[in-house]
C-alpha cells in the first residue's frame, strides 16, 4: 500500500504523518510498534499505572485506553470507507470518553492484551484491503480521508504518545535506563 498524500487527510494529522517512518511498510510498522510498546508499557510497575506526570493530565493507564480507544475508531473508519461507506463519521471526545474509561481500576497487562486485540483487527484489515480500497474516500470529523491514510494516523498517532510517554512519564515512574530506548 502506497502511503497517503497530503489532501488524504485532514492538515491536523500532518503532526502523526510526520512522525511515521519513510520507506517502512503499514505493516511492518503496526507490528513493531506494537512490539516496542508492549515492552514498554509492560515494564512499568502496577503500582505506577495511576501515575500522572502534572495536575490534569491522563494517567499511565488512561493513556493507554487512549491509544486503544482511538486505534479502534480509526479501525472501524477504515472498515467503513473501505466498504465504500459514505455515510459522514462523527469524531469523537477524547476527554469525555475518558471520564467514562474506568481505566485506573483495570491493569496494565488487562489494557495490554485489549489493545493487542485491537492491533490484531487493525492488521485483519490492512491483509484485506487492495490497493483500489485503499485510495477510497470517506468523510470523519467533517473531513475527506482515505484508509490507507488512516492506517497511517494509527501508526504516527501511535508514535506520537509513545515519544510523550518516554518524555513526561518515564520519568516519574520508572528509571528510564532500564527501559528500551526507540
Amino acid at each position: 500500500m502506497q502511503r497517503p498524500k497530503p489532501g488524504e487527510y485532514a492538515p491536523y494529522y500532518e503532526t502523526y504523518i510526520q512522525h511515521v517512518p519513510p520507506r517502512l511498510s503499514a505493516k511492518s510498522l503496526l507490528n513493531s510498534t506494537m512490539r516496542e510498546s508492549r515492552s514498554l508499557f509492560g515494564s512499568i510497575p502496577e503500582a505506577q499505572g495511576s501515575w500522572r506526570y502534572a495536575p490534569g493530565k491522563w494517567s499511565v493507564k488512561e493513556m493507554l485506553v487512549h491509544l486503544i480507544d482511538t486505534e479502534r475508531v480509526f479501525a472501524y473508519r477504515i472498515l467503513s470507507f473501505m466498504r465504500g461507506d459514505r455515510i459522514a463519521l462523527p469524531g469523537f471526545h477524547q476527554e469525555l470518553w475518558m471520564e467514562q474509561s474506568n481505566a485506573d481500576a483495570r491493569t496494565i497487562k488487562d489494557l495490554l492484551k485489549e489493545w493487542k486485540a485491537v492491533r490484531d483487527n487493525t492488521l485483519f484489515l490492512l491483509a484485506q484491503i487492495t490497493e483500489e480500497q485503499s485510495r477510497f474516500v470517506g468523510t470523519a470529523s467533517n473531513w475527506q480521508v482515505t484508509p490507507r491514510a488512516m492506517f497511517f494516523i494509527i501508526i504516527g498517532h501511535h508514535l506520537h504518545h509513545v515519544k510523550v510517554f518516554r518524555e513526561q512519564y518515564l520519568p516519574g515512574v520508572s528509571p528510564a535506563s532500564s527501559l528500551p530506548k526507540e
